[in-house]
């Protein structure tokens, strides 16, 4: 075999890779899961459940708050559209809003932290997180967004603490264990990883973050076709993923098949071109593209240089 260094280290790269915040619009409902240690104690302030409503867009969102204006549920939902349409400032004033009508949910301040974190205002995101578990030291959200705070600024073992803790919590954050799986994946400690992304699966079996880890590092072990199935199926509960659809392209570039290669890695592009891993497939479809077009000019007269 041929092989195409760019990506392999692109792909070794993304193995690595602690995922962005997630969205706080999509975490707040409670996951049913069986808790692997023992509940924490119960906080000593509980903030008022907040129901969060589904909107696909920014205006579904402000017409539900148009509708329901003192719903901080419906609040939440809009603060999360405007962060997904990238309006930060937009979705720090809905959810201070939101802060004003409850100032006892702990949630609204998490959730102005993971803007923070979005803008890099990290001192900012910091001050939010420690708020809200001033509020509720219960809240799993803001331990599992404190971790990726500690994460950010280099110190790994806090960052590990507050994820542990967020899986004690209910409701459990299957996230957390896959960050804790790709802390211990780092560290060189593949079993232990696998374990841990069994165990967000557990709390949540279409996870996609946890198959497609889980996938990459059933890879690194040489079980290719447990891999390719992970992705496959982290694709089902997500087509456009973006590092299911690479590393999926990945594991047909090493089988030399080419053209399925190609094909996942310009999905990868055509979904949203500004990722990082848009970025490595963009090189990797160049480097591929390279090495078939060198292959064809060295094939003998009459000769097929690529059967893929």
């Amino acid at each position: 075999m041929v092989p195409i260094p760019t990506s392999r280290v692109v792909w070794i790269a993304l193995c690595g890779a602690i995922a962005t915040l997630v969205s706080l619009s999509s975490a707040v409902p409670a996951q049913v899961g069986k808790s692997t240690t023992a509940p924490a104690p119960a906080p000593k302030t509980q903030p008022v459940a907040t129901k969060v409503p589904t909107v696909g867009s920014v205006a579904e969102g402000e017409a539900l708050v148009k509708k329901n204006p003192k719903d901080t549920g419906a609040y939440l939902a809009l603060g999360g559209a405007y962060r997904r349409a990238g309006r930060y400032q937009e979705a720090l004033e809905t959810f201070r809003k939101m802060s004003a009508l409850d100032p006892n949910n702990s949630t609204a301040h998490v959730s102005m932290g993971a803007v923070f974190m979005d803008l890099k205002r990290m001192d900012e995101a910091e001050r939010e997180f420690q708020r809200a578990l001033k509020l509720n030291p219960g809240d799993s959200a803001a331990h599992f967004n404190l971790g990726n705070y500690y994460l950010a600024k280099g110190r790994r073992d806090d960052a590990g603490g507050e994820f542990r803790r967020a899986t004690q919590l209910k409701p459990p954050f299957p996230d957390a264990w896959v960050n804790i799986g790709l802390i211990q994946a780092e560290l060189g400690k593949t079993d232990e990883a696998i374990q841990s992304y069994k165990r967000a699966l557990e709390i949540d079996s279409t996870s996609v973050r946890a198959l497609t880890n889980l996938g990459n590092a059933q890879y690194y072990l040489g079980k290719i076709p447990e891999a390719t199935g992970l992705y496959r199926k982290a694709l089902k509960y997500d087509p456009a993923n973006q590092e299911a659809n690479y590393n999926l392209g990945v594991a047909f570039a090493d089988a030399q098949i080419y053209k399925q290669a190609l094909s996942y890695w310009r999905k990868v592009v055509a979904t949203d071109s500004t990722t990082n891993v848009a970025e490595g497939a963009k090189s990797s479809i160049q480097v591929l593209e390279d090495f078939l077009k060198n292959q064809t000019k060295a094939a003998p007269a009459g000769g097929a240089a690529d059967k893929h």
